[in-house]
């Protein structure tokens, strides 16, 4: 490995080639009888341009939507492509009551967010494998994006306690096409896309998808990604009762790090007074990092392999492995006062390294039936999951004395510079951590229709996980190890007024291991805790009105954390917790999506959430807002047909004030709300050509909380995309 420098890299290595002449050989000669998938292989939309999806493309969600009863929103690539969506945390604008946080300490920028009030970090998922390390996800690669809320620790594992995410990839199928997309930016920026298809023989298929994605972000000064990533998913026995994927990912990404603005304090120099734990009096613009010094690559891997083989018609085994890798190398800023009660000034001397590896192995396997005993369907999910995870840091130090944090550097609030003389360098000092934990767990689920009206759902997992983190870079024989035994459970009864139409109500558990995240907290005890636990439950309806074409679903929910971590008052030590805190989320989500007529097409919800720390050891905490819990959030976004050639889009999302974090000194984000648009030109069969517009108004928002930073969301954007198909 090569050492850490300011020097910023653009370049993508070759993906390993995997689709072997003894692949295709071997797909060709299958013999296998056709016949009928079931059903739970299947979840597709209702055409090309309906925004509503039927079903779940989880395994273990054996019911259509209209029938499982938890809170789902399914955004799928129909709802992208209008939306010009081309990272997770665009494709959540259509989510509400879901909040994003920035990198803050050990833990990076990336997809890092909170589901009705809880942290979600943790809880994102690729293909039901869970995907931990902290970067942007794009999009270029994914079919469906699913947002299930409640607790869900029986379904996905540690966790989930407001909810859970998963991208369902792109996977080769016995059709033939080319999609290729060219979109320009008014940010200089430009976006390339292909996805091929093809028939490499009678049961077998090949798909490639190809990216290359630059540009500088717009609303903030100096700030630029770039990206280059490629996909190859080859399927065989496809239509037969024997099925086999094995799918590649490579991504890369060359970033220009970005820790926004610096909160103000509670008691700043008389120049910020109305500023007091809030956001400064500043242009939303202003970068207060260093372009020479401050930088972020990533490289990701995976590959992943799915075999499925029907023992009859009612039952399917199902067997997925994975072997993925994350590597993340960046030096950020982050903006700092050197003294907010006297002065303004922002120092340049906190800054921040990171050299770090994920490294994932998993393995699931699944039985999968549906079976009649005494008159009563069953339909089951049985299964086993076993995964090791690996967290590895080098320690980063100056190899050349850092100029701007030693002198030290300051830079100006209302006017800062990005260009200040930089003349040092970081680098690996040869040293290391590295956290490792196993997962080793068993479930079964269970849903029960007993006739036309009535269905009865239970599930249960055990779990074993087992960490071990060698945290010291002196002395790798310091370990802080962990062991948590944790039993999920969830439970629902559905009752079905009509066909297309359902009452539910659902309970369901989750926990909260202090490994959560395989790297426990060197403070204090963090380590001899018991795992955090809450329960939730929900009571809902949902109803597939005009022809089906139209979900419409409403919920009252209540999850609540009965032991979480809160400072011990009896210890003078710092990081001493014990588990005798509790918090409460509860409150009320409405939705609909799907066609409205045939031309207008709509995909809506909206959250009220009043979050509560209940009890607490702190004074003044209790009665708090939970962090990034905004009580008031809707997004909304329709579609109009005005012919078969011309349509036009438009949307808004709002999300209410909110805190980055639990406490009474926490810092509070106003609300804000931005209005989206699109038109679209349908100029021949293969062209089409799309106008999109974000951020109409240039809103200035506070988009990710962070302890003593914001950063502020996208600003005005319009892109320009053409489409060709053959």
């Amino acid at each position: 490995m090569g050492k850490m420098t300011n020097k910023r890299r653009t370049y993508i290595k070759p993906l390993a080639a995997f689709v072997t002449a003894t692949l295709s050989t071997w797909a060709s000669a299958q013999g296998a009888e056709n016949i009928q998938e079931l059903s739970v292989t299947k979840a597709k939309t209702q055409s090309e341009q309906s925004y509503k999806v039927e079903k779940s493309s989880s395994i273990k969600s054996t019911q259509p939507l209209v029938d499982t009863a938890k809170s789902i929103t399914v955004i799928n690539k129909a709802v992208m492509k209008d939306r010009n969506v081309d990272s997770l945390q665009d494709a959540l604008r259509n989510v509400s009551g879901i909040s994003l946080a920035a990198g803050e300490g050990g833990a990076p920028a990336g997809d890092s967010l909170s589901i009705r009030g809880f942290s979600a970090a943790n809880d994102i998922f690729i293909d039901g494998i869970r995907d931990i390390a902290g970067y942007d996800r794009d999009t270029y690669n994914v079919e469906q994006i699913e947002v299930a809320k409640g607790p869900s620790s029986a379904t996905t594992g540690r966790g989930s306690t407001g909810g859970s995410i998963n991208l369902t990839t792109k996977t080769a199928t016995l059709d033939e096409f080319n999609d290729a997309s060219l979109r320009l930016g008014t940010e200089s920026d430009y976006r390339a896309q292909i996805d091929s298809n093809f028939k490499v023989a009678e049961t077998s298929a090949l798909r490639v998808n190809l990216l290359v994605d630059k540009g500088d972000v717009a609303g903030r000064d100096h700030v630029e990604k770039e990206k280059q990533a490629v996909a190859v998913s080859f399927a065989t026995g496809l239509g037969t009762n024997s099925r086999f994927n094995l799918n590649a990912d490579y991504q890369n990404q060359d970033n220009m790090s970005d820790y926004g603005i610096p909160w103000v304090g509670s008691s700043p120099v008389a120049e910020l007074a109305g500023s007091e734990n809030a956001a400064p009096p500043v242009n939303f613009t202003n970068f207060y990092g260093n372009v020479y010094r401050d930088f972020e690559d990533i490289e990701a891997y995976s590959t992943t392999a799915k075999y499925e083989y029907d023992l009859s018609q009612t039952t399917m085994l199902r067997a997925q492995g994975r072997i993925g890798r994350v590597e993340r190398k960046d030096t950020v800023t982050a903006p700092r006062f050197i003294d907010v009660k006297t002065t303004t000034d922002i120092r340049m001397s906190d800054v921040k390294n990171r050299d770090t590896r994920n490294e994932l192995a998993t393995l699931q396997l699944d039985l999968v039936g549906e079976y009649y005993f005494a008159g009563v369907k069953h339909n089951v999910v049985t299964g086993v999951e076993l995964t090791n995870e690996t967290f590895s840091r080098w320690n980063v130090t100056a190899l050349v004395a850092d100029n701007l944090k030693n002198e030290p550097a300051l830079n100006d609030l209302y006017n800062p510079d990005a260009y200040l003389p930089y003349t040092g360098q970081y680098g690996r000092d040869g040293t290391s951590t590295e956290a490792v934990a196993k997962t080793r767990a068993i479930y079964a689920f269970d849903t029960i229709t007993f006739n036309e009206y009535w269905q009865l759902t239970a599930g249960l997992r055990s779990e074993q996980y087992d960490s071990d983190y060698q945290y010291d870079y002196k002395d790798p024989a310091l370990m802080i190890s962990t062991s948590d035994t944790m039993t999920s459970w969830n439970a629902s009864a559905v009752y079905k007024p009509s066909q297309n139409s359902s009452i539910y109500f659902g309970a369901g558990n989750s926990y909260n291991p202090s490994a959560e995240g395989i790297a426990v907290s060197t403070r204090g005890n963090s380590s001899e805790l018991d795992p955090e636990k809450s329960q939730s439950y929900e009571l809902g309806t949902k109803w597939n009105l005009l022809d089906d074409k139209l979900m419409t679903s409403a919920a009252i929910f209540r999850t609540v954390k009965t032991n979480a971590r809160v400072d011990d008052p009896n210890s003078d030590q710092r990081g001493v917790e014990v588990l005798d805190g509790e918090q409460r989320v509860q409150g009320l989500e409405l939705s609909a999506i799907g066609i409205i007529t045939d031309e207008l097409s709509i995909i809506g919800s909206y959250t009220y959430q009043d979050s509560e720390v209940t009890e607490s050891t702190a004074t003044g905490d209790v009665g708090h807002n939970l962090a990034r819990a905004p009580k008031n959030s809707y997004s909304v976004w329709a579609r109009y047909d005005f012919s078969d050639a011309i349509a036009a889009g438009f949307g808004a999302q709002y999300i209410g004030e909110r805190y980055n974090g639990n406490s009474a000194t926490s810092r509070k984000a106003d609300s804000y709300v931005l209005f989206d648009m699109m038109l679209s030109y349908q100029a021949t069969e293969q062209l089409s050509i799309q106008f999109n517009g974000e951020n109409l108004t240039d809103e200035d928002y506070e988009d990710k909380l962070g302890g003593g930073h914001f950063i502020p969301g996208q600003g005005r954007y319009f892109t320009l995309t053409a489409s060709y198909s053959f």
